[in-house]
């Protein structure tokens, strides 16, 4: 296929994503003391995905187009990340210096402009700050030498949260970076509508300074309300399972919530269920080793632990790519991308290199 022709194609990607309506997720953070835990369901029409384990002092190059330029960087942390749109493309996940960053549809994000930064596009982004970012603050302070490129195929926004307890809304709105954090972040959730609506549309129910009663749909603004009212209502519960209890309030009724996820951010542990395998399991960061030269190791999503184990297996390039076609296969508006693009994806982790270790 000529290059023009790809570029063509992938800006028919960018459109089919920007047509996306179905898709709505839940974010959330919650407290005890100086334990941390984040809470994240992924609504999608498909449920199939990896759960990557991405080594640190790997050497990368941006999978961008021209005018953009192509940033290069090293990893320098190791991390578990859920992905369905192929290794390097995460949703969401974390590092091992306890940085959780997870992304949810917002169809009025706009990213900014090329200019004289690097652009990344965004569940790349994600990936970059998982590899990079060792807390809040140097995701937000990051917008100095980088911005999600305007070649992104879907519109989101994120919820970022770390070990040290620190919590933000990332949003692009207009082109700029608008972060809510400290006395701006009146609670610590995130759905499908900006962070300002969502807390304008929390004052009208009882508790958060209204009279109304707490609603139980599962729109947006709803589900926002819902969840926040979940962290106001703990009350020295088992965080882990609390936590559960709040993504089953915010759960889509037309059974598209696809995956639950609890990160322990104090312990640096992650529980997750899906809706195939409704089983809880765990993974803790401390049982993996993130050193580049063991490569990488995934598993399947919906997979039940053996003796107690969930058995990641070495990155499959095969594999990586059945997964890409299994997802665009079966959701209606990816399904017309052809194969020569899903190549693109699939083929990205062929570009990387372990580096050796810097003394």
């Amino acid at each position: 296929m000529k290059k023009l022709s790809l570029l063509n194609i992938l800006t028919f990607v960018a459109i089919l994503f920007s047509t996306l309506e179905t898709e709505a997720c839940t974010t959330f953070c919650i407290k005890n003391g100086e334990r941390i835990v984040f809470g994240r369901n992924f609504d999608f029409p498909v449920g199939h995905g990896h759960v990557l384990i991405n080594k640190k002092n790997v050497r990368k190059v941006a999978m961008v187009r021209p005018p953009e330029k192509a940033l290069e960087w090293t990893s320098r942390y190791g991390s578990v990340s859920f992905n369905q749109q192929g290794r390097e493309f995460p949703y969401g996940g974390i590092n091992e210096k306890g940085l959780v960053l997870e992304q949810m549809a917002l169809n009025e994000s706009i990213y900014p402009e090329i200019d004289e930064r690097s652009g990344l596009t965004e569940l790349q982004w994600i990936q970059y700050h998982l590899d990079n970012s060792a807390n809040v603050q140097e995701v937000i302070a990051s917008k100095d030498f980088l911005r999600i490129s305007p070649q992104s195929v879907a519109k989101l926004h994120f919820l970022v949260a770390d070990k040290m307890g620190n919590v933000a809304t990332i949003e692009y709105i207009e082109g700029k970076m608008v972060v809510h954090q400290g006395e701006s972040l009146k609670v610590a959730v995130l759905a499908n509508d900006t962070y300002e609506r969502s807390t304008e549309y929390l004052q009208n129910f009882s508790g958060f300074g209204g009279n109304d009663p707490i609603p139980f749909s599962t729109a947006p603004l709803d589900r926002f309300v819902n969840a926040a009212n979940g962290l106001q209502e703990y009350s020295g519960e088992n965080l882990i399972e609390y936590s559960f209890e709040i993504l089953d309030r915010v759960r889509q009724e037309d059974s598209t919530t696809q995956w639950s996820i609890v990160y322990d951010l104090t312990n640096l542990e992650i529980y997750f269920q899906t809706q195939r395998n409704p089983e809880i399991r765990k993974l803790s960061l401390e049982n993996f080793s993130f050193d580049c030269a063991s490569g990488s190791q995934y598993v399947n999503i919906h997979e039940s632990p053996i003796q107690g184990k969930i058995q990641f297996r070495p990155f499959s390039y095969e594999e990586n790519e059945a997964l890409i076609n299994r997802v665009w296969d079966e959701v209606e508006f990816l399904a017309p991308i052809p194969v020569e693009v899903r190549k693109v994806y699939a083929d990205y982790p062929l570009s990387l290199v372990c580096e050796e270790r810097k003394i």
